[in-house]
């Protein structure tokens, strides 16, 4: 199989497993459209207008969200939650996609020939927080943060947010308009998990198309990636992105986490460690890609302390150089399940590795891991 046919396949494939792994229990709408785009090559064949890097589930469900955002009245968007629909999937949920479909070509086409996909789980922020208390633990003090793939740099803004892990409030003293909330799970208690709010110094954004935060229109397409039922998780967004346009919040700068690595948190200033954190940068890398980018953070290891912080899929780690009994054990299956964790560099050569939780890939709930399997 060949060309387009192989192609197809691919995506066809691609879909199945967006749909076993990150749609069910989480979204009825995805996950009944999933399932009907696998199998309709008209609507897979749009996806081939994208470059091939960019061929992913999220990009058309997005790109049809964002057009469905200016149509409220489409029969399409009474399926969707977040644009004001309250009707459950049903038989009629897969034909009103393909007349939207069809009426939105040419739009649809554009968007997927020109856009990248985007992140905008603020959740995420928990993942950082708990990789953070970690690196006080062996590094008290102040630090200096950069996120890698940080789309419009709304987690680098972590320390302004107030948390909440089951029923348990963190940062009751901070004031803030946005609250990340999250569950626990084998009854471990929320007290300290996420230790004191950090002390940042300095803030550094990269990825290859920083979002711009002061412009509606890339506001409106960072939107679309909210999955239609998650109106709780719209509001979130739009209240964090709110208080960066507030704080101002930093700057993201165009890099490539393979290349552009080192020479970017290379240049930050001061003597404080710095933490990198990546949350699903792996998934988007190749095996040589993976090695290339821990070969970035070792030469910034080599001059001043460094600590990665991850939320990731275990499978891709051993491949970036982390080193944990945990990963010779049976791993979950790509993409079901992420885990979270911290890999601690000093310019000695040390290295101590931490796996710290396994996790939902969007941060809905965690589990803590103890130091060792059992």
């Amino acid at each position: 199989m060949t060309g387009e046919a192989a192609d197809l396949e691919r995506l066809r494939l691609l879909f199945r497993l967006f749909v076993a792994t990150q749609c069910r229990g989480r979204s009825p709408v995805y996950e009944a459209l999933g399932q009907a785009i696998a199998d309709d090559d008209a609507t897979l064949r749009l996806l081939l207008a994208a470059p091939v890097e960019q061929r992913r589930p999220s990009l058309l469900l997005a790109a049809v969200n964002l057009l469905l955002a200016a149509e409220p009245g489409a029969a399409l968007a009474a399926y969707y939650p977040a644009h004001g629909g309250r009707r459950p999937a049903d038989a009629r949920l897969w034909p009103a996609f393909t007349a939207f479909r069809a009426a939105h070509r040419d739009q649809l086409t554009a968007l997927l020939r020109e856009r990248s996909t985007q992140t905008n789980e603020i959740r995420r922020c928990v993942a950082l927080r708990l990789g953070l208390a970690q690196v006080a633990r062996r590094w008290p003090g102040p630090v200096a943060l950069a996120e890698l793939g940080a789309s419009a740099g709304l987690n680098l803004l972590a320390d302004h947010y107030r948390y909440r892990l089951n029923d348990q409030d963190f940062d009751e003293r901070h004031s803030s308009p946005v609250l990340v909330a999250s569950s626990l799970r084998h009854g471990v208690p929320a007290e300290n998990l996420l230790g004191d709010r950090p002390r940042i110094t300095v803030r550094l954004g990269v990825d290859q198309q920083p979002v711009d935060l002061t412009d509606p229109a890339a506001r409106a397409w960072l939107e679309a990636f909210v999955w239609p039922e998650q109106t709780a998780d719209l509001a979130t967004l739009r209240a964090a992105i709110e208080l960066y346009l507030a704080v101002p919040g930093p700057a993201v700068v165009r890099g490539d986490a393979t290349t552009d690595t080192g020479r970017l948190i290379g240049a930050l200033p001061g003597d404080e460690p710095i933490v990198v954190f990546t949350a699903s940068l792996l998934s988007y890398l190749e095996p040589a890609a993976r090695a290339a980018f821990a070969g970035q953070l070792g030469q910034v290891a080599r001059r001043r302390r460094l600590a990665w912080v991850f939320a990731e899929a275990p499978a891709l780690l051993a491949s970036a150089g982390i080193r944990s009994p945990w990963l010779a054990r049976p791993l979950p299956p790509r993409n079901s399940e992420y885990v979270i964790g911290s890999s601690l560099r000093d310019p000695g050569g040390g290295q101590q590795d931490h796996l710290l939780a396994l996790a939902d890939p969007y941060l809905r709930w965690l589990a803590p891991l103890p130091a060792a399997p059992r």
